[in-house]
Formats: structure tokens, C-alpha cells, sequence
């Protein structure tokens, strides 16, 4: 990992008008919904008042942005439409002659880059690209039209993928390559990059991958309209308008501040705020007229209810303080009081015993497991002090996955066929993770697997021994990984 380029300045939050005992309450209230979170960052007025990380996490980790991703590709298209290259009003259809139908749907053939913008295409949810597909301009055509276009808000990830390959089309470019100079003049280091699809194209709906410090940068040109230090970077008007209400989205949404309304690729809050919204709590909530961002990163799905709480907590803990920007005569109790609340923040891990006599009976058992959905042949827990390792086999082979009592363990997960930059591309090696476990009760193990790499997830696998019986229960949240490990299996010990 190369040095940082362009840090942004720090202080502390009294003397950004924040007292340090409201953003230790939030601390204390994002810990109290059990969230898998990575980490936090407060900026006001351009400077970096808070930064946490849940350990092993740190600021060296390049982290996958999801859907936060969109609002990127959305001030790219800004540049090409100040450029001229492009408009709001063209339909998208004509930047695909090679790959539109001769015929197509009158619907389908209205719909315009404004359209692709907001999430109001001719679709129910967009075309269903797999990743085996090979090439996921043409599926954008093959999925039946259900309404007319422009007119209602309908989440479409594939509505994001058509404009990065537009961008492409007019440019030459991808669309990170067309944000380049804006990244390097605010200090976005060359290492970002972007996951790409099968036929090679950076995959905007999703895989941006940026640090949080990189992340944050960016936020913080976008809520300031694209300008920085003196100079335009991102066309002013255009970032006015995509940070705007442009169509009502509060018929369906996961929590209050995904219901307010959506702009071109970014979401409309409460208090005048809008936001950058990626999937397992990725988020950058900015508020132009108190000059503050929150920014967090992590990977939260499994506990969907709870990651509202970061929003209501934040308007419960922080906002109000944010009324008025004077600084705040010094705290350094309550400032050390936070930094050591902060230094002691850990990736999630299973509540739970580290011991239990339940080990030492079933170690080194093998149990024959029975026909079950994910494949499980045989299963073996073996136990060592503050460790061990949960053994299986299926028809890909023998697997292992080490976990921790009380800690986290660095590993490899034990399957090498999954994608990796390039989705549809085995990787050939294991996806980084994180794993713990621990006794719920005394013949209940409970193993929590944090996928930590350019591709996020969590498995979590509860396991009971019942006399000479064992029965798992796997779930699982993840994007086109793990598909093989949801489900229920019972075997007994082997003779």
C-alpha cells in the first residue's frame, strides 16, 4: 500500500462543534445492534474529526464500495454531459445499435439516460444477468418491458450497468478513467479500482473498490458540488440536480431515509441530506448545510432490521449538534474516553462461551452426514485450546475453516472457484476472512465467517451435537458467492 495522497486535514470534534461524548453515544449505540461494521468517519467542514476501525480492519483496506458505487458513475456521466457528449434526454437504446433489437418495444425505445439515471426504466427490476453470462450489454435487451418508462422508481442495478457501458461507448473510457483527474487532485490514489463484468467492462453498479479515507474524499467533493480548493472539478449544476428529489421512491424502501426520494444514482435524506447507499452498510450521508459527512463501511446484511439504527441513531446522537459549527471549549476526558472506546473496537464476533465439555467429546469425530442441500458428505470438529477447525467434504473435496474463541482468525475460506476481479473468473484462490466462534450453550457452537476481500460476505453456521448426532444450519448473505453454503444438514457419527 503506497503513502496516502493529499490527507485531509483533522481535528478534533469540540473543535468542529461536535462534543466528543455525543459521537462515543453513537459509538455505544452502533455496538448495541450487534453490526458488523468495518469502519466510521466524521468530516466537517473538510477535516476529519473521527475515524474508527473495527479491528483487523484499518485504513490500509481497500474496501468494496457495492452500490455506493452507482453515484460514482453518476458524476461521470455529469462530465460527458458538460462535455457534450452526452445528454439527458438521448435515448439509451441508440447507444447500442449493434445489441438493441430491430424492433423494439416502444417503451424500451423511450427510455433516456435521464430514466437510467433515477431508476425509472421500462423494467421491473432490470435485465437478470447471471455470472455466466458473457456479456451483460446484450441482457439489458432480452428482459420483458412491464411499464412505460420515466414514470415510476424501480430499483435497477442494471439501469447503473447500461451507463458505464454508454460512458464507454462516447468516451473511450471507463468511467473511473474519466474521474481520474478529479482523483488525482484530490488525492484518490491509483490503486482505486472497479470490478468488472464478464465482457471486461468496470461494473459500476457495484465494485468500486476505495479505502475510507479515499471514499470519504470523494463524498466530500461531491457535497461541496464538485468544487475544491478554488477549483471546479465536477460540473456544479449537474451535481446540484443529482443530489435533488427527481422521483418519488417511498412506495417501497427499508427505512425512512431510503423512502425520501431519489436523485441521478443517489439518495435523497432527511434534513436536506443525500446519500451514497451501497448494500451491507455502505454509506456516505451528506449534509451541505451543516458542511458533514458520516461515512461507514462494513458488511451487514444478515441483521438487515438493524442497519437502520445507524441512520436514527446519527439523527438521535449527532445531529442535534450539529446546529451550530462554533467550536466547543476543549474535553479531554471525553475526547480519551472516545479514543479508547475506538481503539477497542472489534469485527463482530458470536456472543457465547469460549468453553464448553461438549469439545473434548466430539473432538476429532467424524460424522456421515445425510443427503442435504449443500452437499456435506462427512464433518468433523476438531478443538485446541482457544481454537479450532470445522472440517467437511463434498464433491469438490475436503475443506477446512480455522476459527477462534474469543478472537479472530485470518484465513483463506476453502473454496477457489469463486470470481475474482472480473466476475464470471475463477480467482484460484481462497477469498480472505475472518472467523470466531463461540458456545451458546453447552452443546451449541456458533461460528461467524466475515469474507473479508474484494468480494464482502457472511456465513454464519450454528451447529448442535445432540448425543451422536450433529446438525448444522449455514446462512448466508453474499453477492454471487457462497451459494453453495445456505441450508440444513444432520448426520451421525461415523462407525
Amino acid at each position: 500500500m503506497t503513502a496516502e495522497k493529499k490527507p485531509m486535514p483533522r481535528c478534533t470534534p469540540e473543535e468542529a462543534g461536535v462534543p466528543s461524548a455525543a459521537v462515543e453515544s453513537y459509538l455505544k449505540a452502533l455496538e448495541s445492534q450487534k453490526l458488523a461494521l468495518h469502519s466510521l468517519m466524521m468530516i466537517r467542514h473538510g477535516k476529519i474529526i473521527f475515524e474508527a476501525y473495527w479491528k483487523p480492519m484499518d485504513e490500509t483496506f481497500r474496501h468494496r464500495l457495492y452500490s455506493c458505487s452507482k453515484s460514482f458513475v453518476s458524476c461521470a456521466v455529469g462530465l460527458l454531459i458538460e462535455k457534450g457528449l452526452l445528454r439527458l434526454d438521448d435515448p439509451a437504446i441508440s447507444f447500442f445499435p449493434d445489441k438493441a433489437p430491430k424492433d423494439p418495444h416502444p417503451w424500451m425505445a423511450q427510455m433516456t439516460i435521464r430514466d437510467l439515471l433515477r431508476m425509472s426504466t421500462c423494467y421491473e427490476r432490470g435485465a437478470s444477468y447471471k455470472p455466466s453470462d458473457p456479456d451483460w450489454e446484450a441482457t439489458f435487451f432480452t428482459d420483458e418491458v412491464s411499464h412505460m418508462p420515466g414514470a415510476v422508481f424501480s430499483y435497477c442495478t442494471t439501469a447503473t450497468t447500461m451507463l458505464c457501458m454508454i460512458i464507454k461507448r462516447v468516451s473511450g473510457k471507463e468511467f473511473t478513467q474519466v474521474l481520474r483527474p478529479a482523483f488525482d487532485e484530490i488525492g484518490v490514489s491509483d490503486e482505486l479500482y472497479c470490478i468488472e463484468t464478464p465482457c471486461g467492462h468496470e461494473w459500476g453498479g457495484s465494485g468500486v473498490m476505495a479505502t475510507t479515507r479515499e471514499f470519504a474524499k470523494f463524498a466530500n467533493l461531491v457535497m461541496h458540488y464538485g468544487e475544491h480548493e478554488g477549483r471546479q472539478l465536477l460540473p456544479r449544476d449537474y451535481l446540484v440536480e443529482a443530489t435533488s428529489k427527481q422521483i418519488d421512491n417511498s412506495v417501497d424502501h427499508a427505512c425512512v431515509d431510503e423512502g425520501m426520494g431519489y436523485g441521478y444514482q443517489f439518495w435523497i435524506t432527511r434534513n436536506g441530506g443525500f446519500l451514497f447507499n451501497g448494500m451491507g452498510c455502505q454509506f456516505a450521508l451528506c449534509l451541505p448545510k451543516e458542511d458533514f459527512i458520516l461515512v461507514t463501511n462494513g458488511y451487514e446484511e444478515l441483521n438487515k432490521k438493524a442497519t437502520g439504527e445507524i441512520f436514527n441513531a446519527f439523527w438521535r446522537e449527532i445531529y442535534p449538534c450539529l446546529a451550530g459549527d462554533e467550536p466547543l471549549p476543549a474535553n479531554g476526558a471525553a475526547h480519551e474516553a472516545l479514543l479508547n472506546r475506538a481503539a477497542a473496537l472489534e469485527l463482530l464476533r458470536p456472543d457465547g462461551e469460549v468453553t464448553s465439555p461438549t469439545a473434548a467429546r466430539v473432538n476429532g469425530a467424524t460424522y456421515a452426514m445425510a443427503e442435504n442441500q449443500m452437499g456435506i458428505r462427512s464433518l468433523r470438529f476438531e478443538f485446541n485450546g482457544d481454537g479450532g477447525v470445522m472440517r467437511w467434504e463434498t464433491a469438490r473435496g475436503a475443506h477446512a475453516l480455522p476459527f477462534g474463541f474469543g478472537k479472530q482468525i485470518a484465513c483463506e475460506f476453502p473454496e477457489t472457484h469463486y470470481h475474482g476481479r472480473r466476475i464470471g473468473a475463477p480467482l484460484g484462490r481462497g477469498l480472505n476472512c475472518q472467523v470466531s466462534a463461540a458456545w451458546q450453550r453447552e452443546d451449541e457452537l456458533m461460528i461467524y465467517c466475515h469474507v473479508v476481500d474484494m468480494h464482502l460476505a457472511q456465513l454464519r453456521v450454528a451447529v448442535a451435537f445432540k448425543g451422536d448426532t450433529v446438525t448444522l444450519r449455514t446462512a448466508k448473505h453474499a453477492e454471487f458467492i457462497l451459494q453453495e453454503y445456505a441450508g440444513f444438514a444432520s448426520g451421525r457419527l461415523a462407525p
